[in-house]
């Protein structure tokens, strides 16, 4: 691999972090006779289903481990899209049957999460139903409404 002198030394200090994100990567050699920058050999890249990691992914893991103490976890952004569409997809969806106990479940887990608000991709997790500061008038107002049901006969 082609690496500046300080990504190369980033990378060795973390690799078991690039491990654990799935690229293998080898030192060639410790002697002098091996130049900067080409110390390291890439001998396995991940491959997710139909997500493929590359160079580019490998060169954001290691910017992002610059700025991180040594050996703390980081994805790169296409593992992370990868995860947060994966979860979407596995989650409840509007429209959705669920008995009590489901229900009760799902508001529980939302209680744990810092911003239960959004789904990873930003889509609204929430409906709001109700005027907490003033429910009596929010369900008079729709009891007082009368539907004609008249117009619904052909």
């Amino acid at each position: 691999m082609e690496l500046t002198a300080s990504d190369e030394l980033v990378a060795l200090e973390n690799m078991d972090v690039l491990r654990r994100n799935g690229f293998e990567v080898e030192e060639v050699g410790e002697d002098d006779e091996v130049r900067q920058g080409a110390r390291l050999r890439l001998i396995a890249q991940p491959v997710s289903k139909s997500t493929t990691f590359d160079m580019k992914d490998l060169e954001e893991l290691i910017h992002l481990m610059r700025d991180r103490p040594t050996g703390q976890m980081v994805r790169c952004s296409k593992a992370r899209a990868m995860f947060a569409m994966r979860a979407c997809r596995k989650s409840v969806m509007v429209g959705m049957p669920l008995n009590k106990h489901q229900m009760s479940t799902v508001v529980n887990h939302m209680g744990t999460m810092n911003q239960p608000w959004n789904c990873p991709h930003g889509r609204p997790t929430m409906r709001h139903l109700l005027d907490l500061q003033n429910p009596v008038a929010a369900v008079s107002h729709k009891l007082e409404r009368q539907i004609d049901w008249s117009k619904f006969v052909s």
